[in-house]
Order: structure tokens, then C-alpha cells, then sequence
């Protein structure tokens, strides 16, 4: 079969429709109830034999109606794509509600991408993923170094997204509390405005030139405080709504249950895996056997990228093959939308 004929879209798109609807075999019973346009069972039965041969649909056992391929979702999303691509996305009123409702406008940081991906989950009841932007770019604005004992302090940095990073620090040898004190004000000199990425470069912990006892304890605090940045590279990842996907009649099945679990415990797996399906400006979708990520090849991913704070960051929504990807694409745009602004609003 070559492109498919207008009619043969047509159906497939019901049985698409309908299999998201119901996680069942469609019937030709069932499409011929839903077209409502007079066409006979028998004319849809040789329509749905013909996508069955090209590959866009299967029947799981002789007596059962059809379910679509990985070839037959991908030819529905392509058209909605296409759509899209024509006319400005129109966003329901009711998933405008549900983001005007639990949108997480007063949150700051780590807890506002935790509330993005919670509403993600919530508008399109899949797995909602948000990757926050890289932290590289983000510069530290002053240090704080408040003595324990002679051999220990606490050292807290704040940084310009209003994040701050704190840990314990231990001290090669004995120092005043003075002195201590003294160092913290170096570093504060030596890393106000400085980047995440410099910083970890080692910019902070180069001896100066003059050698004193508080220049001696800085270079010390840095050494030591290293570990306060060394997770910062991969950015925020939050993951929200997997109990939206276990009552699928996939997850029946203990394999499929097994993949999912496998790959949501690894944040690390998770971070890689999501940077090996960057969709560019617009939405990428792999749809089952189409994804790279071997554990993911029973599932579909969405991704579009977004900015926050003038970074690049990745959504991502994680589900069934069988998923509503219309109202996947829409919750989304919506997303991105509120992403772009520190007091979002609903349009």
C-alpha cells in the first residue's frame, strides 16, 4: 500500500481513537458505530484487511478485532503533527482550568519543576518528567562560613536562582574562628559572579599570590567544599504520576512493569536517556520499537524542550504506546507556556 487513501486514514484514525479509549481490539462493529457515516461493516472489515496487510494494524487472535501498530500510531501522530504545524495549538478549557488551578505560581526552584511535573502528570495522566536546565551558567553570589569547632565549619553558598548549597567541611588543621570567618570572605571575592561550570573548573581554589593564614584556610574550604557542586551538571530532574500508568491493561503483564521500574529508579538512566531523544525546537516522539532506549521500546515518549530563567530545560511524558497523544501534545504546549514565566499565566 502506498500513502493511505482518505477513507483508510479515516479508519485507522477511529481505531486509534478507540483503542486509546478502551485498551481493547477495535471492532468493525464498534468503528462503524463511531463514524456514523453510513458506511457498511463490510466495507470497514476490507479496509481494516488491507492497513492489517500494510503493517499499520494487527489482530492479536484470529477472533478479535484490530489494534494498531507502531506504524499505525505513527501515522496518527504525524497528522496531528501536521496539523499543528498549520494553525496555532488550541488548548481545552478544561486542561486551561486544571493548570490555572494547581499551577505551582508561588514555588520557587527544585519545588516549582516538582509542581510542573506533577501538573504535567495531572493534564495528560501519564508519567510526567521535567529536566531542568543545566546548572553551568548559574553564578554563585556569595559565600557564608560559619566555624563548628577549630577542625570543622559549615560552609553554605548562594547562588543567583536563589538556590543554596550547603554542606560540612573539614579543615586540615586547627584554625581560629576568626580566621575561619576571614576565609569566607576571600572565597565570597573570589566566586561572586563566577559560574557553576568555572567553579567546578577549580576558579575558587587557586592559592593567592599572598600567603596568610585566611588565604591558607580558603584555598583548605574549597578543596574540601568541591563536593557541594558535583552534582550540579545534570540539572533538576523530577518525575511525577506513576501511578497514572499502572492500572493500564499493559501493565498486566509483569515485563512491561519490570522495564518501567528498571528505568525509573536510575535518575542517571533517566538523564541520558531523555538527552538521546532531544526533539529540537519542536515535540519529539518515539513511538514502541521506534526508541532508542531499549527498556523503553513497550512505551512512547514525548519530549519538547522549554526555558527557564533563560536556560534550556527538557519536558518529557512517559506512557502506553496507547496513550491520548493529542492531549499529550496539548499538555505539553501548556507547560511550555507556563515554564516561560516566573508568574505564569494561563492563555
Amino acid at each position: 500500500m502506498g500513502p493511505l487513501a482518505a477513507r483508510s486514514k479515516e479508519i485507522l484514525d477511529a481505531v486509534v481513537r478507540l483503542n486509546v479509549e478502551t485498551g481493547r481490539p477495535v471492532s468493525s462493529g464498534l468503528i462503524e458505530r463511531s463514524l456514523n457515516r453510513g458506511l457498511s461493516s463490510a466495507t470497514i472489515r476490507k479496509q481494516m484487511k488491507d492497513l492489517e496487510q500494510a503493517g499499520y494494524l494487527h489482530q492479536p487472535h484470529p477472533s478479535a478485532g484490530r489494534m494498531p501498530t507502531d506504524r499505525g500510531f505513527r501515522s496518527y501522530v504525524d497528522r496531528l503533527q501536521a496539523g499543528w504545524a498549520l494553525r496555532p495549538p488550541t488548548i481545552p478549557a478544561s486542561m486551561r482550568r486544571i493548570a490555572e488551578q494547581e499551577a505551582p505560581i508561588d514555588a520557587e526552584g527544585a519545588d516549582r519543576i516538582k509542581g510542573m511535573a506533577r501538573l504535567l502528570s495531572r493534564l495528560t495522566d501519564n508519567i510526567g518528567i521535567i529536566l531542568g536546565p543545566s546548572w553551568d551558567e548559574v553564578r554563585a553570589v556569595q559565600v557564608e562560613v560559619i566555624p563548628r569547632t577549630r577542625r570543622r565549619a559549615l560552609m553554605v553558598v548562594v547562588l543567583d536562582n536563589n538556590q543554596v548549597r550547603s554542606g560540612s567541611i573539614e579543615l586540615a588543621e586547627s584554625t581560629a574562628a576568626a580566621v575561619i570567618e576571614q576565609a569566607g570572605a576571600i572565597l565570597t571575592e573570589r566566586i561572586a559572579g563566577r559560574t557553576v561550570a568555572e567553579i567546578r573548573a577549580g576558579r575558587w581554589d587557586q592559592p593567592d599570590l599572598m600567603r596568610t593564614p585566611a588565604s591558607r584556610c580558603a584555598t583548605d574550604l574549597a578543596r574540601s567544599g568541591r563536593h557541594l557542586f558535583a552534582d550540579l551538571d545534570e540539572g533538576e530532574l523530577q518525575l511525577e504520576g506513576i501511578a497514572n500508568v499502572l492500572d493500564e491493561p499493559e501493565f498486566k503483564e509483569p515485563e512491561p512493569l519490570k522495564e518501567l521500574l528498571r528505568f525509573i529508579e536510575s535518575p542517571r538512566s533517566i538523564r541520558s536517556s531523555l538527552g538521546s531523544l532531544e526533539g529540537g525546537d519542536g515535540f519529539g516522539v518515539w513511538i514502541g520499537s521506534e526508541n532508542p532506549v531499549g527498556g523503553l521500546r513497550r512505551f512512547s515518549v514525548l519530549t519538547g524542550g522549554f526555558e527557564w530563567e533563560g536556560r534550556p530545560g527538557l519536558l518529557a511524558i512517559l506512557g502506553p504506546r496507547r496513550m491520548a497523544y493529542q492531549r499529550a501534545f496539548q499538555g505539553l504546549e501548556l507547560l511550555r507556556r507556563l515554564a516561560t514565566s516566573v508568574h505564569p499565566t494561563v492563555t
